[in-house]
């Protein structure tokens, strides 16, 4: 007997928006589950393009087949055989017949498609795990979004952003691979990488990040924010917490609160970033490119900071607000070289007219880099930290080669 989950055009809780993009002709027809708020499992639907896409219910009844337009069914292939031989009666006296089943897009995979391994970090959306590909072990992180199955919001959270990552192919972000809703838990599926978040290399590393690397990092965030900009979207949570490490390669992550847009307004009374929110945001209640450029300019404090502190650390929220509104900014860290400390300023001009745009920032951070780093001399693996005692320890990035990088005692 058929169920949904053998069936190839069966997408799970793929959101209507998401499921409509498919339905292109009339007659092009796909299945969806529905979380019910009173009922397990959720409820079955089956949309249908006809003019507009049309959803009708499908009734899984407990050993017993389906019921469908008030008929009974053993399993799902019967009504779909059935109706594309006999129009289906839709609303207003229109008929269709199913034409094409749609099958899953390149994104879309189902639980068995991956194997997860063990957690890697948390927070307030879910937890993330290192997992593999079970066709082939290719390594990947997966996002476990914090759902029951009976509310839809997390599942609209996770398809926003899914939806905005689809967008992206760039060294300098993370690799979107897909999106898991075929039955909870809901998962995203990323690239891995495995040397985890940039703030935590800052905190745990400190002075063993030499000024080099650290140039080197902030090039690459810029390019990640350019390549973002040129899709025409607004990060709007840029932080070292949210840049991911692949060895000596950054790449922006996170796209939460990522949006495909050139302004977005959002609501001052819910919860915000505010060491790293730009000063008008305050009074606009909207971000844009340039709210993202002077969150920038705090990352690139974040990346010169020695030792690591959060922004404003010694102050309250309310406090920061006040005082940026007011046009205080961070003391300059003290081995932040003169050139990025021009850039920085310039992003987080109390004027955001006045502050450059990302192409142009990372046109200087890569002169910047030019005088710190040559090819000869970059790190192309990863950090190697080896213990010498409890207390203590040295880290090298060893290249592909197996040479440690300039030869740099680093401390824990």
């Amino acid at each position: 007997m058929a169920d949904e989950h053998s069936l190839n055009c069966f997408h799970g809780a793929l959101l209507d928006e998401d499921a409509d993009v498919f339905l292109v002709q009339d007659g092009d027809y796909l299945i969806q589950a529905k979380p019910d708020r009173r009922f397990a499992p959720p409820k079955l639907i089956l949309a249908v393009k006809k003019v507009k896409v049309r959803r009708i219910d499908i009734i899984k009844v407990d050993g017993a087949g389906y019921r469908f337009m008030g008929k009974s069914y053993a399993d799902l292939n019967q009504i779909i055989n059935q109706f594309t031989c006999r129009p289906l009666e839709l609303a207003n006296g229109d008929t269709v017949l199913l034409k094409r089943a749609i099958p899953k897009g390149k994104f879309s995979f189902i639980h068995k498609d991956i194997r997860l391994q063990r957690k890697i970090g948390s927070g307030a959306y879910g937890t993330v795990y290192k997992g593999v590909f079970a066709k082939d072990s290719r390594p990947i992180a997966v996002k476990r979004i914090d759902s029951d199955g009976k509310n839809d919001q997390a599942l609209i959270d996770m398809m926003k952003e899914a939806r905005v990552m689809q967008l992206f192919d760039h060294p300098n972000i993370v690799k979107f691979y897909g999106y898991i809703v075929d039955r909870t838990p809901y998962l995203l599926v990323m690239e891995l990488c495995s040397d985890g978040a940039v703030e935590d290399k800052l905190r745990s590393i400190g002075r063993g990040i030499p000024p080099a690397q650290r140039v080197l990092f902030s090039m690459q965030a810029s390019r990640g924010l350019e390549y973002l900009h040129s899709k025409i979207c607004i990060h709007r949570d840029l932080a070292t917490r949210n840049c991911l490490l692949h060895g000596s390669v950054l790449k922006l992550a996170d796209f939460g609160m990522c949006r495909a847009t050139t302004c977005y307004k959002i609501d001052l009374t819910k919860p915000q970033n505010v060491r790293w929110l730009a000063p008008e945001v305050w009074k606009t209640a909207e971000t844009k490119f340039n709210t993202d450029v002077y969150a920038f300019a705090i990352t690139l404090w974040e990346l010169f900071e020695i030792p690591y502190r959060t922004p404003y650390q010694e102050w309250p929220a309310y406090t920061v607000k006040e005082r940026v509104m007011g046009g205080y900014r961070l003391q300059t860290p003290k081995e932040m070289p003169e050139a990025v400390m021009t850039l920085m300023k310039s992003c987080w001009d109390h004027d955001p007219d006045r502050r450059p745009i990302a192409s142009e920032i990372r046109k200087q951070l890569e002169v910047i880099n030019l005088a710190f780093n040559d090819d000869d001399n970059l790190p192309t693996g990863r950090f190697d930290v080896v213990e010498k005692d409890p207390k203590s320890a040295t880290l090298t990035a060893r290249s592909e080669g197996g040479k440690s990088f300039m030869g740099l005692p680093r401390a824990l």
